[in-house]
Parts: C-alpha cells; structure tokens; sequence
C-alpha cells in the first residue's frame, strides 16, 4: 500500500507548495482549536515556518517517483522527554483527501517516531474536533483510543465542539 511513499522531514524546498495549500484551504478553523494566524505574504509565511520548525519535527508525504510535491504533512511537538510522549498533528490538502494517503502518512509516521531512539516514544497524542469525522475514523483505525475531552472547546463560527484527545501506546502500535 505505502511501497511508492515516504516520510521526509520537511525543507525549504517545500514550503511554496505548502505556502500554496494556506491559501487555497478556507476552513483552516476545521482543523486546529489552535488561534488560526495565516500569514500575508509568502515572506511571513516562511519565516513562521523556518521559526516553528525549530520546536517541532514537520515531515511531507511525497510520493519517491514525484519528490517535487509533498502530499501530505504531520508534525510532532510537545515532545515530552520525561514522559516518553509528544503530540503531532497532521493536514492533508483538499485535492489530496479522501484518498487514502492519510492512512499512508499516519502508518509511517507512527513507525518512523516510535523507531527513533532519539525521541524514546512510548505515546503519542492527538486532538481533533467532535465534528471531524475522516480525523477520528483515522486515529481510531491506527488502533488509537479515546482518553478523554475538552468540552466545547472548538469553536467554528457559532457553533461549539468538544475536542477529542486520543493516544496510542508503543506496545499497541503495529510496527
């Protein structure tokens, strides 16, 4: 399934195309109870990029027969020495979803960060939304388990969302 697919850390060789999804996504409040700060320019973006790559190990799917367009990205952050845990999250672009490449990017990332002995990971995390359905059926066929919720902590225009937290143990993994 994922034989064409790999996960590369990402580089500035990257981030127009990724500069190009900021722009044509326009619910990037669907995806992240996060502040939703989007650059103006593609100097801003770059800069925000090249300043949160400092604290979080961002990846690209691509595709090894076509380098030049990443597919997918997923982060990891709030890595927890003391606790063996980090969170991630991950966006697929619209043209790109619905296609199973998310399934591709989450299998080997979960690989690639509980193999790295660096990092030492016996957990990772994930939020999503209530409401982000494609989010929590891919979490929970990579065998991740609810561990609890934020209520009403996504708020999408006037309409309030509890978020999900969900978690996946190395020993559950399937590596």
């Amino acid at each position: 399934m994922n034989n064409n697919y790999d996960l590369i850390l990402l580089t500035s060789k990257y981030f127009n195309e990724l500069y190009n999804w900021q722009i044509a996504e326009t619910h990037f409040d669907y995806y992240t109870c996060r502040p939703v700060n989007l650059a103006n320019s593609y100097n801003e973006y770059t800069n925000k990029l090249k300043k949160s790559m400092q604290c979080k190990k961002t990846y690209i799917l691509i595709n090894q027969d076509i380098f030049n367009i990443p597919l997918g990205k997923i982060s990891l952050f709030n890595y927890n020495p003391r606790n063996h845990s980090a969170e991630f999250g991950y966006y697929m672009p619209e043209p790109n979803r619905n296609k199973g490449l998310g399934s591709i990017m989450l299998k080997l990332f979960i690989a690639k960060a509980f193999k790295d002995t660096t990092l030492n990971l016996n957990k990772l995390y994930a939020t999503t939304s209530s409401n982000n359905l494609a989010s929590i059926n891919l979490l929970k066929k990579f065998n991740f388990r609810l561990d609890g919720q934020m209520r009403e902590h996504y708020w999408i225009g006037e309409n309030k969302y509890n978020q999900l937290i969900f978690s996946i143990l190395k020993k559950e993994a399937k590596l």
